[in-house]
C-alpha cells in the first residue's frame, strides 16, 4: 500500500470511528501540519496534531483524484466523499521514513 493510502485508510477511519489515536502515529514526533489558506494552525508536534484533530476533526472522508511523487515528498489532490468528481485541493507529505514529518493541506 502506497504510503498516501494508508494516510487516507487512517483518516477515513478516524472519521468513521471518531478515534484519532491510529491517524496521529503516522507523523513524527516532531511533525508539522499546516493548512494554507485557512485560519487554522499550523501544528507542532505529533500531540498537538492528536489535539488538533481531536478538537476540529474534518466531517468527511477524503478521496484522492491523483498523486504525483516529488522526491520524499507526496502530492495528492483530494476531494470529499460527499462530492464525488469535485476537487478539494492537495495534500503536501513529506516522509521520514514511512512517518510524515510534514503535511501541508491546501483548498481550492
Amino acid at each position: 500500500m502506497r504510503s498516501v493510502d494508508r494516510y487516507v485508510e487512517a483518516h477515513n477511519d478516524a472519521i468513521r470511528s471518531g478515534g484519532w489515536d491510529a491517524f496521529a502515529e503516522l507523523f513524527t514526533d516532531e511533525a508539522e501540519v499546516r493548512f494554507e489558506s485557512a485560519a487554522i494552525g499550523p501544528f507542532h508536534g505529533r500531540a498537538a496534531i492528536l489535539d488538533a484533530y481531536k478538537s476540529r476533526p474534518p466531517d468527511d472522508e477524503l478521496e484522492i483524484r491523483a498523486v504525483r511523487e516529488e522526491g520524499d515528498r507526496t502530492v495528492a489532490e483530494y476531494g470529499w466523499a460527499q462530492e464525488p468528481g469535485v476537487g478539494a485541493g492537495e495534500l503536501r507529505l513529506t516522509w521520514e521514513g514511512d512517518r510524515i514529518c510534514e503535511l501541508a493541506i491546501t483548498f481550492e
